[in-house]
């Protein structure tokens, strides 16, 4: 006797598909959320502190008085340690096989992402508080030109991070 097996209806097939894309879209929101836990307040901290050294900046002179020097380079050095912070936090290194996978590479880039721009933002930090400090024009330009980058970078990758955490209101400088 030969057994028939009836091929799966196209309702249990599309049940199948959803529970897998509803599985996907859970393993990104988790992982984005578990990373948001451990570093919300770490990104905020370094988007305040950034933001307050570019407004010390926009208040530069040509001639700027020691005393507001010695404000900018306590400043820079605040937002260099918060941004080295950031710059060390762990990432996601892949994400898994399947169907899913394209999506799941978003979380892991956007990790590695906002953790180049806080290594960049540190780097423009550092500049700014050669120049505050020794008085070195090249190396504000230096910070001027990094910091347009790494600002560019953080808010992209901390806004995809957001998105991917089910977040409003990222920290953006």
């Amino acid at each position: 006797m030969i057994a028939y097996r009836r091929p799966a209806s196209l309702g249990a097939i599309l049940a199948a598909g959803a529970c897998l894309s509803a599985c996907a879209s859970s393993s990104i929101q988790t992982g984005a959320s578990v990373f948001l836990s451990e570093h919300a307040a770490g990104a905020v901290r370094t988007s305040a502190a950034t933001r307050a050294v570019v407004g010390e900046v926009a208040l530069l002179g040509a001639a700027p008085a020691q005393s507001q020097l010695e404000r900018l380079a306590a400043a820079a050095a605040r937002a260099r340690r918060q941004a080295a912070q950031a710059g060390e936090w762990s990432v996601t290194t892949s994400a898994e096989g399947g169907e899913e996978a394209a999506e799941e590479e978003d979380l892991p880039r956007a990790e590695t992402e906002v953790t180049a721009a806080a290594d960049e933002l540190a780097h423009a930090m550092s500049d700014l508080e050669t120049y505050a400090r020794r008085g070195r024009r090249n190396a504000l330009a230096r910070y001027r030109s990094t910091l347009a980058s790494a600002q560019e970078r953080w808010d992209e990758s901390i806004s995809q991070l957001w998105h991917l955490g089910k977040r409003s209101n990222p920290p953006q400088l």
